[in-house]
């Protein structure tokens, strides 16, 4: 298939005129112009100067004589045929157009279907198709040849003219993939298969208005409304060079695919794996082959270069593209952000996405509610927001749950304020008490004995929100049961939010190989908004909202979020996040600034 093919051209013939040219000096009439009727028809031949192995039945690409062009003159159509088999035929018609007249000039064009539909009888006989489709099963039958569709542009044509050619193009365009004999596939039947698009990104239809202006050489394509699906593509001889194991070709309808899922290559151990195209790398034109030449990796694809403006067959325009090579980590097996968690303390791929240029995509993967490996049922829970360990910043946390060294989940409801269940509430219940100073000299009851290297509630660089969690707690439980004005039972210096988190735990209940909900700190809390690796922003938010969206009954962000970290510069102040913009502030009212609570685990 990398044999170089010309354009496929017809060469408009004419038959001899004996004697119409006679010598004279005498200005010729319109009568001496004028050419017998029936006598002087307009004949054709079709020249093939490559293998396209799309226009006729058979493999090599030839036409046969079962073929059927359909030619325009002026407002008259009529179908032509070869009269042989082979790469250089001559075209006939039973009703041929004739030459009337020395002087006479035709607007000529022409089209071939792949479908036949411009036979005897055919839709496409009384006209250039306004609309066509291609094959979804290009690898069945005749499907890759029926999904062609070739036209010849207007051109003006006179009885003199030394060229007397009409030149097709091909409407569709062309995908060729290449399967590199690389890495995870060095032998053919570890691919089970190759396909292009999927059911809602891929137009396998559209609108066609052809050129109406003479040299113009393609139409135009209006996808919107047209039928959506895959196509699997023709399993085709390779290359003949080493280096590739397959080679599979497709007709496509004319369509931008970049940024979406566009090739699926599956292998014999069930996984799958896509090629995600960026910028203009997969922008489809008409008559116009794109090649990708791509190494099927152990856990992604990576294509290395692509021909995007070569002709059919050409290699005209060879270009280098930013490689999609995915960064470790970021496989579908791997654990990573944007993963699914559950009830049974599993989790599942989320379709995050990050690649070595550092760009990322979420694909369109569902959370998977019954475990695969048992068939239990479960309920998605969390969405994993940060892969790897924090229990070196937070000692209680290594201290109670030595094993929650994998990341940190986000809830996908936010908290109910305990009193009246509005999702907003204030960090205390009032008053100006600092809870630091009484955490300082405070004597914490039963195992939660206060470690030596706890750090502070208004450390504001630490992921210690289990800890500052459980130091709450325990404020909670002194100025409960303790005495002194405002400490009594319906005393107002409790910490709301963790009054909260027990009925938080009983409607969503967490693994118990987790670490139980928390509330974050205004490190981890930050995280949340930015994204993990980053200093700013929404990234982090946004792609919790796209997981978060696709989990019946959970909540997106708002607006203002708590953390359970204090202001080490104001008693009465406490840090939050503005999830709006990603801005990190301390100067939020404890006890009268109401803003919402997301919880979180770490497992």
């Amino acid at each position: 298939m990398n044999r170089k093919m010309k354009k496929l051209s017809i060469s408009l013939c004419i038959a001899c005129l004996t004697g119409i040219m006679a010598a004279g000096c005498t200005e010729e009439t319109d009568s001496d112009k004028r050419l017998p009727d029936g006598k002087y028809p307009m004949t054709f031949t079709a020249a093939v100067d490559g293998l396209t192995v799309t226009r006729a039945g058979t493999a090599d690409g030839e036409w046969t004589t079962t073929d059927r062009i359909a030619v325009q003159v002026s407002d008259e159509i009529k179908i032509y045929a070869p009269s042989n088999n082979g790469n250089n035929v001559t075209l006939t018609s039973d009703d041929p157009f004739y030459w009337q007249s020395k002087d006479e000039t035709k607007t000529i064009r022409a089209w071939y279907c792949g479908d036949s539909s411009t036979a005897s009888g055919g839709i496409n006989t009384g006209g250039v198709p306004t609309s066509w489709s291609v094959q979804p099963d290009q690898n069945e039958g005749e499907g890759y040849q029926q999904s062609d569709f070739l036209y010849a542009a207007p051109k003006d044509i006179s009885f003199g003219s030394t060229d007397k050619s009409l030149a097709f193009t091909h409407q569709t365009a062309r995908v060729v993939i290449n399967i590199k004999n690389a890495e995870a596939a060095t032998d053919a039947d570890v691919i089970s298969s190759v396909v292009i698009g999927n059911e809602k990104n891929l137009a396998l239809s559209g609108k066609y208005t052809a050129p109406t202006r003479v040299n113009v050489t393609t139409g135009t394509w209006d996808i919107s409304g047209g039928t959506m699906g895959t196509i699997t593509p023709k399993d085709i001889t390779a290359s003949g060079s080493s280096d590739i194991l397959k080679t599979y070709a497709a007709l496509v309808i004319p369509q931008n695919m970049s940024e979406q899922k566009f090739i699926a290559v599956s292998l014999r151990d069930g996984n799958t794996y896509y090629y995600t195209p960026q910028s203009t790398d997969a922008d489809l034109k008409s008559g116009t082959q794109y090649t990708y030449n791509i190494t099927v990796k152990h856990g992604y694809l990576e294509v290395m270069t692509v021909k995007t403006g070569g002709t059919w067959g050409g290699g005209e325009e060879t270009t280098n593209v930013t490689s999609k090579i995915l960064k470790k980590g970021f496989t579908a097996d791997d654990l990573k952000i944007g993963d699914y968690y559950y009830s049974d303390g599993k989790s599942s791929d989320g379709g995050y996405r990050k690649y070595t240029d550092d760009s990322f995509v979420v694909l369109d993967i569902k959370p998977v509610l019954t475990d695969p490996s048992t068939g239990a049922e479960r309920t998605c829970i969390g969405i994993v927001y940060w892969v790897g360990d924090i229990t070196g910043e937070d000692p209680l946390l290594k201290r109670d749950k030595p094993n929650c060294t994998h990341g940190l989940v986000v809830s996908l409801w936010d908290m109910s304020a305990p009193d009246n269940g509005e999702i907003e509430m204030t960090w205390t219940y009032g008053g100006y008490e600092w809870v630091n100073v009484w955490l300082a000299n405070a004597q914490w009851s039963g195992d939660n004995t206060r470690p030596e290297d706890f750090n502070s509630i208004q450390v504001t660089d630490k992921m210690q929100g289990y800890a500052n969690t459980i130091a709450l707690k325990e404020y909670n439980k002194y100025v409960k049961n303790g005495s002194g004005d405002g400490y009594g039972k319906d005393g107002n210096k409790r910490v709301k939010p963790v009054k909260g988190l027990d009925a938080f735990q009983n409607s969503h209940p967490a693994p118990s190989n987790s670490s139980g909900w928390y509330w974050p700190s205004i490190e981890e809390l930050r995280y949340v908004c930015w994204g993990q690796g980053n200093g700013e922003g929404t990234t982090g938010k946004d792609m919790l909202n796209t997981q978060i969206g696709k989990v019946s009954g959970s909540n997106v962000f708002g607006n203002l979020y708590w953390s359970s970290t204090e202001s080490s510069r104001d008693s009465r102040n406490a840090w939050y996040v503005y999830f709006y913009d990603g801005r990190v502030d301390y100067s939020g009212g404890k006890y009268y600034h109401t803003f919402r609570v997301r919880p979180l685990l770490a497992f």
